[in-house]
């Protein structure tokens, strides 16, 4: 019994082995439209742990990643927006957009651990539909609505919103500003109505499920 309890009382120590590395990044998407250029972004926080070679047994690949904030959005026009999900894979971005050259994540990791930078997020990993790999982007025909979610092609933004809409720029700062909470809320107050959201599930499609789950909008970890 007693080293039972020496055990019990050691794990807490044992769950900081190894090495971890804390950042947070802002998204910002840069929109040209007919009356100017807006823009509008979230921080969110990332940690990413590898952990010590006795711990592999909890992941698959040694390394354990946690995201906490909600999805960047801009308003393009009045009641009209665009909006960039945030996924498990986020922390990608970052080390996609700080390797400098670097093939070692624990490295960028680390580095951004103390950065102050932004940069042009690559255009490789800039918000895609296609692969479903990093960020998605998509609106709404009508923001009260959820079952008018629609997804938008970045490289074509005239498409979803008409003529004058390009998709200018998406930068990703690493910053010390406050992780953002409660916005995508405000726009999209229904996010947070889970008994709308049930009767609709039935009738929506599986795509708008992926698209609609709330993980990619806001995560509280």
């Amino acid at each position: 019994m007693k080293r039972f309890l020496i055990i019990l009382a050691l794990i807490p120590l044992l769950a900081g082995c190894g090495e971890r590395y804390t950042w947070r990044q802002k998204l910002v998407l840069e929109v040209e439209t007919p009356n100017g250029v807006v823009k509008g972004g979230s921080v969110v926080a990332m940690k990413m742990h590898w952990l010590a070679e006795w711990q592999h047994f909890a992941s698959a690949t040694g390394v354990d990643s946690d995201v906490r904030g909600e999805a960047s959005f801009v308003e393009v026009a009045p009641g009209c927006y665009l909006f960039a999900l945030i996924n498990w894979k986020s922390y990608a971005l970052g080390l996609r957009t700080y390797e400098d050259g670097s093939r070692d994540q624990k490295d960028t990791a680390q580095r951004l651990s103390r950065l102050h930078e932004t940069r042009p997020l690559p255009r490789e990993v800039w918000p895609t539909l296609v692969t479903f790999t990093f960020t998605f982007t998509f609106t709404f025909t009508d923001i009260a609505d959820p079952t008018t979610v629609a997804e938008v092609d970045p490289a074509d933004l005239a498409a979803s919103f008409g003529p004058g809409y390009r998709l200018k720029s998406v930068t990703l700062e690493i910053t010390d500003e406050t992780v953002t909470e409660g916005e995508v809320e405000k726009v999209l107050p229904w996010m947070n109505d889970g008994h709308t959201l049930k009767q609709l599930w039935p009738s929506l499609s599986h795509k708008a499920h992926e698209l609609l789950s709330s993980v990619r909008w806001v995560s509280r970890r």
